[in-house]
C-alpha cells in the first residue's frame, strides 16, 4: 500500500512556484505547507498510500526520532543541519538512503558555467557525507542566515525565483528509480555504491566512488556512531547551536 514520512517545515511562495513539482498558485496563495502538497500528489498516484506530514525542522530531535522508523530515506534538503541529521541516521540506525538535488552556477558576467543534479546513495558503513566532504562544518552557521539568502545558497545563483523545476524532478526522478533497482535487487552487484552527477552544459554523465574514510567517526564500525541506535545521541537542535556537531568528532581529511 505504501507508507510515507514527509518532513519539510516551508511553506509554498509564488517566488518557488518553479521549482516545485504539482504546487499550484492557489497553494501560494494559500501558504500551504510543502509536505501538504507533496501529500497531495503521492495520493493521485495511490489513494491508498499512508501518508504522514510533519511540518517541522528535520533537526529537532522529535523529528529526526520519526526517520528512525523507515526503511529507506530521500535528502532533498539543502542545508547543512539536514544533512548533518540525515547522514547520523543512516549510520547509526542502519537505514540507508539517498542525498539528492540541483546545482546552478554562474560567473561574474552572470554567464552559466554550470548546470547538474547529483544522486548519492548513502548506505550504512560505505562512505558517508562527512567522509565526502558534503558537510561543511563552517557552513553550519549559514543556517542564521535569511531565508533568502539560503535559498541563494542552495542553487547557486541570486535570482530569487530559479526556474529548477525541470533539474529537480530529473534529480528526483533518478533518485527514486535507483531506489526501486536497489529494493528489487535488479542490480547485478548490489554491494556497488556510486554517486550520479548529471552535467547539463556538457550533456555528461558522471559516476563517482564515495571515499570511505577507515577512521570516520559517523560511517567506520570501530566509530562513535555505526549501529549504536538509540545508545548514541543524534546530533540534533539543542539550547546551545555549538552542539550542532559534536565536540569530539574528528574532522575529514
Amino acid at each position: 500500500m505504501g507508507k510515507f514520512c514527509l518532513v519539510d517545515n516551508d511553506r509554498v511562495e509564488e517566488s518557488n512556484l518553479s521549482r516545485i513539482t504539482g504546487a499550484r498558485y492557489s497553494d501560494a496563495q494559500r501558504g500551504r505547507a510543502k509536505v501538504k502538497v507533496a501529500k497531495r500528489i503521492a495520493l493521485l498516484a495511490n489513494r491508498k498510500a499512508e501518508v504522514e506530514c510533519i511540518k517541522d525542522d528535520v533537526a529537532k530531535m522529535r523529528v529526526a526520532k520519526k526517520l528512525t522508523r523507515c526503511d529507506y530515506l530521500f535528502l532533498a534538503a539543502d542545508s547543512m543541519r539536514a544533512r548533518l541529521v540525515f547522514n547520523a541516521v543512516v549510520h547509526q540506525y542502519l537505514i540507508p538512503g539517498v542525498q539528492l538535488g540541483s546545482k546552478i552556477r554562474a560567473v561574474a558576467n552572470g554567464a552559466l558555467d554550470e548546470v547538474m543534479t547529483a544522486n548519492r546513495s548513502v548506505r550504512p558503513g560505505d562512505g558517508c557525507l562527512w567522509c565526502n566532504h558534503l558537510i561543511d562544518p563552517k557552513l553550519l552557521a549559514e543556517e542564521a542566515k535569511t531565508d533568502d539568502e539560503r535559498k541563494a545558497q542552495a542553487y547557486g545563483v541570486e535570482e530569487p525565483n530559479p526556474s529548477v523545476i525541470t533539474l529537480n524532478a530529473v534529480a528526483a526522478a533518478h533518485a527514486v528509480n535507483d531506489f526501486l533497482h536497489n529494493y528489487l535487487g535488479l542490480r547485478p552487484d548490489q554491494r556497488e555504491v556510486m554517486y550520479e552527477h548529471f552535467h547539463f552544459l556538457r550533456r555528461r554523465r558522471e559516476l563517482v566512488k564515495p571515499r570511505v574514510d577507515p577512521d570516520c567517526s559517523e560511517c567506520s564500525r570501530a566509530g562513535l556512531r555505526y549501529a549504536r541506535g538509540d545508545l548514541a545521541e543524534l546530533p540534533c537542535l539543542q539550547a546551545d547551536r555549538s552542539h550542532m556537531v559534536p565536540n569530539d568528532r574528528p574532522r575529514p581529511t
